[in-house]
């Protein structure tokens, strides 16, 4: 069992139709959404959803390490 821990978070906005998907690494859901909350990039007016927690084999497909925030297309 990986030491990591990565969360999948879906970001919408209150005023559009768009939808952005992150996989972020941090020690607990509330840390993920705030680590993502100053993140670059981000729909305008964002609302965070957090959808689930990455397997160990997703740390390893999507390469994720320490203090990593990627977006999934």
């Amino acid at each position: 069992m990986s030491l990591i821990k990565a969360f999948q978070i879906e970001v919408t906005s209150a005023t559009q139709t768009l939808k952005q998907v992150f996989f972020v690494e941090a020690d607990s859901e509330e840390a993920a959404v705030l680590a993502l909350t100053a993140h670059s990039g981000l729909l305008p007016n964002p609302v965070f959803k957090l959808q689930r927690r990455l397997s160990d084999s997703e740390l390893d497909l999507h390469q994720i390490g320490p203090g990593t925030i990627s977006q999934w297309i």
